[in-house]
């Protein structure tokens, strides 16, 4: 199966756009919307998984066009938690697969690695 294209906003945050920029020429349109409350129409279970999910996001990943696949991805958590052995393995998978587009599994927050900072402990460097 072919790898799912990465956001432009995780490239940059794992250094892809610089080590190969001909890869992102093209501007992805901007958006500048936040990711907003949880909708109304959604169980009380479910807007529980979406603040839970809305706090342990990375920073600066979940803007306003990504509202619709929190919000499935809500459900799913929600019905997970609900009844764990009833839930499906096709199910499983996809929100396994979701969580990880939205950088939130081990393995992809370490593709998100950030650089490390130069600091070698000496306080008094600058003087």
């Amino acid at each position: 199966m072919a790898r799912h294209p990465q956001t432009r906003e995780i490239a940059e945050l794992k250094g892809a756009t610089r080590k190969h920029p001909e890869r992102y020429r093209k501007q992805p349109p901007a958006v500048e919307q936040p990711i907003g409350t949880a909708p109304a129409h959604l169980a009380d279970e479910a807007k529980a998984c979406w603040f839970e999910l809305e706090s342990l996001a990375p920073v600066g990943v979940l803007k306003g066009a990504d509202r619709v696949a929190l919000e499935t991805l809500s459900n799913l958590l929600a019905e997970y938690r609900k009844d764990p052995p009833a839930f499906a393995v096709g199910k499983y998978t996809h929100l396994i697969g979701m969580l990880a587009r939205l950088g939130m599994t081990p393995a992809d927050r370490q593709k998100l690695g950030t650089e490390k900072s130069e600091d070698n402990g000496n306080e008094f460097e600058a003087f």
